[in-house]
């Protein structure tokens, strides 16, 4: 089916013309007008006035939401019953704080960011896995790699060695790419700030600009974004999780779904339906070729490279969970490293973080 031929993906087209940025914590005000932009949409005809609306919140444009993106472009919400609306917040913490504050029903987010909100109190529980391992990779400038004697074959302890004196850009201070910095840092026995400079750099383009600069030796951020600047012959690879570089990180709670227990509780039916909604699009990345997702998802990163996007997919697609479920070494793994980040004392028990009551089968 042609995306002409696709309502679904003509609303989706739509969505993401028209869609709000939102720049720090989502006052109630701004998502108000965010929800009545919205309600055009949805008041187009009579029978779409029935469709139950929720909102989810997401840190950036990025593959790491790449269920999302199909579940959306396939119509697997307009299946539901459901119509999503989906924020970009521009950034992890503010996408947190709005469902937290109960301006929006829903998360998909990095498991660090669940667990330093209920580490401040916060309450939100994982109802299902979207991506297993991690696919925050990171590219070290061509000069620097060189003067180091480093290669994409060069083994991971030794490249993580060879920070020592170099500057790392992440996309800000409390991001999951900021917490994998400070934790190769650390692995490599070093503190950051003393040894190697770590330092909030921007997102995507901002970040590949500053290495491009020389204002940072190695970039952190999800695929694709250290892989444009290998593609554009800025750097190579330094340290690749999404192929399992590191042997500690085989799993991870990279993007699950997050919900307020209340919300749930009120809500299940709702949650189980963007929860199959999700499983649906996973199951379709797993027996589609990378080609077949670019072309489904192209409307979402209009500016990116179709070879770029293929290849990067193809990556991605090893992450996907084809169960939801949020295994409890995935939970161990993401605590892991904000502890050996210096951002958590003591490990949550699963029950604090995951519940499998909303995964297919589970009532």
């Amino acid at each position: 089916m042609t995306q002409a031929a696709n309502p679904a993906a003509q609303r989706e087209a739509e969505i993401v013309d028209n869609r709000t940025h939102v720049r720090g914590l989502i006052f109630k005000s701004v998502l108000a007008v965010i929800l009545g932009v919205a309600l055009v949409f949805t008041a187009a005809t009579p029978s779409e006035s029935a469709v139950k609306r929720v909102v989810i919140t997401q840190a950036v444009e990025s593959l790491a939401f790449v269920s999302n993106y199909v579940a959306r472009a396939n119509g697997y919400f307009a299946e539901e019953g459901l119509a999503a609306e989906v924020i970009s917040t521009r950034g992890g913490g503010p996408d947190i704080k709005a469902n937290l504050a109960g301006q929006a029903d829903f998360s998909i987010a990095a498991g660090t960011y669940q667990i330093n909100a209920v580490k401040a109190g916060g309450a939100l529980i994982a109802v299902m896995s979207c991506l297993n391992r991690s696919i925050v990779n990171s590219a070290i400038r061509k000069d620097v790699a060189k003067k180091l004697g480093i290669t994409a074959k060069t083994p991971y302890k030794e490249k993580i060695k060879k920070l020592k004196g170099l500057t790392v850009g992440a996309t800000r201070p409390g991001a999951l790419t900021y917490n994998q910095g400070e934790y190769w840092i650390r692995q490599a026995g070093y503190t950051p700030q003393k040894e190697v400079k770590l330092i909030g750099a921007g997102a995507g383009p901002v970040l590949i600009a500053a290495l491009q600069r020389g204002k940072i030796d190695v970039a952190i951020q999800t695929i694709p974004v250290p892989e444009t600047a290998i593609f554009k012959g800025i750097g190579i690879p330094f340290v690749t999780n999404s192929a399992g570089e590191d042997p500690e990180m085989d799993q991870f709670m990279m993007e699950v779904l997050l919900v307020r227990p209340d919300y749930a509780k009120k809500n299940p039916e709702t949650v189980r339906k963007v929860v199959r909604a999700l499983l649906k699009a996973n199951n379709w990345i797993n027996k589609h070729t990378a080609e077949q997702i670019r072309e489904k998802i192209q409307l979402y990163f209009a500016k990116t490279d179709k070879r770029l996007l293929r290849t990067s997919i193809a990556a991605v697609k090893k992450a996907v969970s084809l169960d939801g479920k949020v295994t409890q070494r995935a939970v161990d793994i993401t605590q892991n490293l904000l502890i050996a980040a210096g951002k958590l004392k003591k490990a949550f028990p699963r029950s604090t973080l995951v519940t499998d009551e909303y995964l297919p089968g589970k009532m």
